[in-house]
Protein backbone atom coordinates (compact mmCIF):
# COMPACT_ATOMS: atom_id res chain seq x y z
CA UNK A 1 0.00 0.00 0.00
CA UNK A 2 1.14 3.50 -0.90
CA UNK A 3 1.64 6.28 1.95
CA UNK A 4 -1.82 7.98 1.57
CA UNK A 5 -4.17 4.80 1.30
CA UNK A 6 -1.86 3.62 4.35
CA UNK A 7 -3.03 6.67 6.45
CA UNK A 8 -6.64 6.58 5.86
CA UNK A 9 -6.80 3.22 7.27
CA UNK A 10 -4.88 4.32 9.82
CA UNK A 11 -6.81 7.22 10.85
CA UNK A 12 -10.34 5.26 10.75
CA UNK A 13 -9.00 2.21 12.78
CA UNK A 14 -7.83 4.40 15.39
CA UNK A 15 -11.44 6.39 15.11
CA UNK A 16 -12.89 2.51 15.44
CA UNK A 17 -10.88 1.94 18.81
CA UNK A 18 -11.59 5.21 20.20
CA UNK A 19 -15.03 5.48 19.60
CA UNK A 20 -14.99 1.61 21.46
CA UNK A 21 -13.15 2.45 24.22
CA UNK A 22 -15.55 5.39 24.78
CA UNK A 23 -18.75 3.14 24.49
CA UNK A 24 -16.88 0.53 26.73
CA UNK A 25 -16.27 3.23 29.62
CA UNK A 26 -19.61 4.49 29.35
CA UNK A 27 -21.50 1.11 29.78
CA UNK A 28 -19.18 0.23 32.39
CA UNK A 29 -20.08 3.48 34.30
CA UNK A 30 -23.72 3.33 33.47
CA UNK A 31 -23.75 -0.49 34.86
CA UNK A 32 -22.23 0.41 38.55
CA UNK A 33 -24.17 3.85 39.17
CA UNK A 34 -27.45 3.19 40.39
CA UNK A 35 -29.91 5.71 39.05
CA UNK A 36 -33.79 6.21 39.08
CA UNK A 37 -36.10 7.04 35.79
CA UNK A 38 -34.08 9.22 33.18
CA UNK A 39 -30.53 8.64 35.34
CA UNK A 40 -31.58 10.99 38.04
CA UNK A 41 -30.31 9.37 41.28
CA UNK A 42 -33.13 9.59 43.78
CA UNK A 43 -35.18 7.38 47.09
CA UNK A 44 -37.51 5.32 45.26
CA UNK A 45 -38.02 1.66 44.03
CA UNK A 46 -38.25 1.15 40.57
CA UNK A 47 -40.94 -2.10 39.13
CA UNK A 48 -37.80 -4.31 39.74
CA UNK A 49 -37.74 -3.58 42.95
CA UNK A 50 -34.24 -1.76 43.43
CA UNK A 51 -33.94 1.06 45.40
CA UNK A 52 -32.16 3.91 44.25
CA UNK A 53 -31.03 6.30 47.57
CA UNK A 54 -29.42 9.75 47.59
CA UNK A 55 -28.46 12.93 44.92
CA UNK A 56 -30.47 15.96 44.01
CA UNK A 57 -33.98 14.31 43.70
CA UNK A 58 -33.97 11.99 47.11
CA UNK A 59 -37.18 12.85 49.05
CA UNK A 60 -39.12 13.52 46.04
CA UNK A 61 -42.59 12.50 46.81
CA UNK A 62 -44.29 9.94 44.65
CA UNK A 63 -46.09 12.49 42.52
CA UNK A 64 -42.97 14.23 41.97
CA UNK A 65 -41.07 11.45 40.63
CA UNK A 66 -44.10 10.51 38.26
CA UNK A 67 -44.16 13.76 37.07
CA UNK A 68 -40.16 13.29 36.40
CA UNK A 69 -40.48 10.04 34.78
CA UNK A 70 -42.82 11.19 32.32
CA UNK A 71 -40.79 14.22 30.94
CA UNK A 72 -38.38 13.68 28.20
CA UNK A 73 -34.44 13.89 28.76
CA UNK A 74 -34.57 17.42 27.16
CA UNK A 75 -37.11 18.57 30.22
CA UNK A 76 -35.65 16.69 32.93
CA UNK A 77 -32.83 18.22 32.12
CA UNK A 78 -34.11 21.80 31.90
CA UNK A 79 -36.44 20.94 35.19
CA UNK A 80 -33.00 19.97 36.54
CA UNK A 81 -30.97 22.87 35.79
CA UNK A 82 -34.00 25.61 37.00
CA UNK A 83 -33.96 23.48 40.11
CA UNK A 84 -30.07 23.40 40.59
CA UNK A 85 -28.65 27.00 39.90
CA UNK A 86 -25.31 27.52 39.07
CA UNK A 87 -23.63 27.97 42.07
CA UNK A 88 -25.14 25.16 44.27
CA UNK A 89 -23.72 23.99 47.55
CA UNK A 90 -21.10 27.07 47.07
CA UNK A 91 -22.29 29.64 49.86
CA UNK A 92 -25.07 31.16 51.26
CA UNK A 93 -28.50 32.50 49.82
CA UNK A 94 -27.63 35.77 48.64
CA UNK A 95 -25.08 34.28 45.86
CA UNK A 96 -27.68 31.75 45.19
CA UNK A 97 -26.46 28.05 46.57
CA UNK A 98 -28.13 25.95 49.47
CA UNK A 99 -28.86 25.77 53.33
CA UNK A 100 -30.78 24.19 56.15
CA UNK A 101 -32.47 25.62 58.67
CA UNK A 102 -36.07 25.47 60.89
CA UNK A 103 -39.18 27.15 59.29
CA UNK A 104 -39.78 30.35 61.48
CA UNK A 105 -42.89 31.80 58.81
CA UNK A 106 -44.43 30.17 56.00
CA UNK A 107 -46.70 32.93 53.73
CA UNK A 108 -48.16 33.24 50.61
CA UNK A 109 -45.16 34.39 48.41
CA UNK A 110 -42.15 33.64 50.94
CA UNK A 111 -41.03 31.33 53.77
CA UNK A 112 -38.43 32.48 56.61
CA UNK A 113 -35.90 30.33 57.73
CA UNK A 114 -34.03 30.08 60.81
CA UNK A 115 -30.31 29.99 60.59
CA UNK A 116 -27.50 29.99 62.93
CA UNK A 117 -26.61 33.39 62.21
CA UNK A 118 -30.20 35.02 61.84
CA UNK A 119 -33.02 34.12 59.46
CA UNK A 120 -33.37 34.37 56.27
CA UNK A 121 -36.57 34.95 54.07
CA UNK A 122 -36.79 33.55 50.24
CA UNK A 123 -39.33 34.29 47.92
CA UNK A 124 -41.50 31.78 46.79
CA UNK A 125 -43.14 31.90 43.19
CA UNK A 126 -45.34 29.11 41.02
CA UNK A 127 -41.84 27.55 40.20
CA UNK A 128 -40.97 26.59 43.51
CA UNK A 129 -41.16 23.06 44.09
CA UNK A 130 -41.71 21.97 47.42
CA UNK A 131 -40.09 18.43 47.89
CA UNK A 132 -40.92 16.05 50.76
CA UNK A 133 -38.47 13.89 52.51
CA UNK A 134 -40.00 10.69 53.71
CA UNK A 135 -42.50 10.97 56.87
CA UNK A 136 -41.92 14.38 56.32
CA UNK A 137 -45.11 16.57 57.88
CA UNK A 138 -46.51 19.45 56.22
CA UNK A 139 -44.55 22.74 55.39
CA UNK A 140 -44.80 24.94 58.32
CA UNK A 141 -43.53 26.72 61.66
CA UNK A 142 -40.61 23.91 63.28
CA UNK A 143 -40.32 22.19 60.10
CA UNK A 144 -36.58 21.59 58.64
CA UNK A 145 -35.75 22.16 55.28
CA UNK A 146 -33.29 22.28 52.85
CA UNK A 147 -33.67 25.48 50.60
CA UNK A 148 -31.66 25.71 47.15
CA UNK A 149 -32.37 29.33 45.88
CA UNK A 150 -31.27 31.17 43.12
CA UNK A 151 -30.36 35.57 43.46
CA UNK A 152 -31.36 37.98 41.20
CA UNK A 153 -29.51 40.74 40.46
CA UNK A 154 -30.82 42.93 43.34
CA UNK A 155 -29.87 39.99 45.54
CA UNK A 156 -33.44 38.86 46.43
CA UNK A 157 -33.33 34.77 47.40
CA UNK A 158 -35.94 33.50 45.59
CA UNK A 159 -36.11 29.32 46.50
CA UNK A 160 -36.35 27.21 43.36
CA UNK A 161 -36.79 23.96 45.81
CA UNK A 162 -37.73 23.58 49.26
CA UNK A 163 -37.08 20.02 50.60
CA UNK A 164 -38.88 19.42 53.73
CA UNK A 165 -37.33 16.95 56.20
Amino acid sequence: MKGPVKAIILAVAMFVLIGAAFWGGMWYQNSKAPTGPGGLMMNSTDSGGRTFQGGPMAGLTEEEQAELESMSEGERQQWLQDQMPAGAGQGGPVRGGNLEGEVVEVADDSITVKLDSGSQTFYTDEDTVVAYAEGAGALAPGSAVMVFAGSSSDGVATATLLVVK
